[in-house]
């Protein structure tokens, strides 16, 4: 009997089980195994860097020693459960609670999404991200989703050659920035330290029952504030600043720089508006910031 030729494995099965993986990478808040593999070449230095840089900030870049290595993404699209929040029962003027449920998916896909721009700058070997820019909006694909995208530039900060991603990864967690090149450039030569991105939407449901709005309804509505919209406008915005300014102290942070606030208001239903704010920006510290040096005096003797 002629020995047996060992078998060998079938394509299909091979791509099978790495699109299983991949599925449970996903579910696990990381990245596709394909996505990995490509990051990990490039964090090597096989091919060339990809960037979202313009011409003046990789210039920049090259000045200061500072490595671009490729763009880096997260994504999360993110269903939406009920819009369930706690009542804090009727005030004089109506109702006014977080819609927790809103407010929550919000804030897990933009996480999800900022979890998944680390994980592809640690498979770099990067140090820092720079120039994140975010899109979020509601998709028609499905009732209730919602999406998330972070898109940026990964930078090697200390001038390490492109080959050394081993020692990038061992390093640490790549410290993510809303911050140009100029500008994280300007809070390095300031010894000021940039900690990562911090950011929280918080959304709100108020409803009026005052006088205003029966005259509104009638015709008859005079010239006033309305004031239960009003303070539902400050208790989105207490509550999102709050949560960023805990972040910050959370990994103590001297404060936040670049913020960004982006406020909405829609109609709710039930004589009621749906108000929000979405807060981002860049954790620094400045306990050791330099000095800056004293300007030059220079005489011209023509």
């Amino acid at each position: 009997m002629s020995p047996r030729e060992p078998t060998q494995p079938d394509p299909s099965d091979e791509e099978e089980r790495e699109q299983e993986e991949s599925q449970a990478r996903v579910e696990a808040g990381g990245i596709p195994l394909a996505a990995e593999r490509r990051l990990r070449e490039l964090g090597e230095g096989a091919g060339a860097f990809t960037s979202d840089l313009s011409v003046g900030s990789f210039a920049l870049c090259h000045e200061l020693g500072l490595t671009p290595l490729a763009q880096v993404m997260g994504s999360s699209i993110y269903q939406v459960g009920g819009y369930a929040g706690v009542l804090p029962g009727a005030y004089a003027g109506g109702y006014i609670y977080e819609l927790d449920a809103l407010s929550g998916a919000w804030n897990e896909a933009r996480d999800r999404a900022f979890r998944r721009m680390a994980i592809e700058a640690g498979e770099l070997g990067a140090d820092a991200v720079v120039g994140v820019t975010m899109r979020k909006g509601e998709r028609d694909f499905t009732e209730g989703a919602i999406e998330c995208v972070v898109v940026g530039t990964a930078i090697r900060a200390d001038g390490r050659a492109r080959g050394s991603a081993e020692a990038g990864r061992a390093s640490g967690r790549a410290v993510l920035t809303e911050l140009s090149v100029p500008d994280y450039a300007k809070l390095r030569r300031a010894g000021i330290e940039t900690l990562g991105v911090v950011a929280w939407t918080s959304i709100f449901f108020v409803q009026s029952w005052t006088s205003a709005s029966l005259g509104r309804a009638l015709g008859l509505m005079p010239n006033q504030e309305l004031a239960e919209y009003t303070r539902g406008v400050y208790e989105a915005r207490e509550s999102a600043m709050s949560r960023v300014t805990a972040q910050a102290a959370s990994i103590e942070a001297s404060g936040v720089v670049g913020m960004r606030v982006e406020h909405i208001v829609r109609p709710g239903g039930q004589n009621g508006l749906i108000m929000g704010f979405d807060v981002i920006g860049t954790a620094i510290r400045q306990a050791e910031a330099k000095e800056p040096g004293a300007p030059e005096t220079i005489v011209n003797l023509n």
